[in-house]
């Protein structure tokens, strides 16, 4: 089993190609790219490869598929989990206005609500903190005179995403769904 995943020799600049034994988990070789014809080259070189074990990337799926086409491909752990752990944030990030609290058990008497409290996040939740922290970067380089596509630029957001957040007077309204206004499936 053979695992291909990607390496920086400079970040941002220069990526190649780690080639890993996964069972002894130990690297065979470097490549010196990312590109589907190298990796297509060494692995028809190598026919003994029958499984190949990658992430999502389309230069290693192509590369996988004409280098080693008797190889079954499958997705390596690491990538499985994140791809699920960011497909449940995202999840519950668009259903948070439709989750209730607990009710409070009957013998305890009711307290007021605390307004750090009062969203789905409370403080030191990672989601919300990294949310809050986000809002704040987008309202200072707005008050900063920066237009919105400039501020979508420059922290790597999307520019629906800096709308969106430039909307929200205050976090909170990002966690209680205020903004959110189409409807889903849900609804009903």
């Amino acid at each position: 089993m053979l695992g291909v995943d990607e390496y920086a020799q400079r970040k941002g600049r220069i990526y190649g190609t780690v080639l890993v034994d996964v069972e002894t988990r130990r690297p065979v070789d470097l490549l010196p790219d990312r590109e589907a014809d190298t990796l297509a080259a060494w692995l028809a070189a190598r026919p003994e490869v029958e499984i190949v074990c990658r992430d999502r990337a389309p230069f290693f799926a192509e590369g996988a598929t004409r280098g080693a086409p008797q190889a079954l491909q499958v997705a390596d752990r690491w990538h499985i989990w994140h791809n699920l752990g960011q497909a449940a944030e995202k999840c519950v990030y668009q259903h948070r206005g439709r989750l209730r609290p607990s009710p409070a058990p009957p013998d305890e008497p009711q307290k007021e609500a605390d307004p750090a409290m009062s969203s789905p996040w409370p403080t030191g939740h990672r989601f919300a903190e990294r949310t809050r922290a986000k809002h704040a970067t987008i309202h200072a380089l707005l008050a900063a005179g920066h237009s919105k596509r400039s501020v979508a630029r420059q922290p790597g957001m999307g520019l629906n995403t800096i709308l969106r957040f430039s909307r929200a007077t205050t976090p909170e309204e990002l966690f209680t769904g205020q903004w959110q206004s189409r409807a889903t499936k849900l609804d009903a």
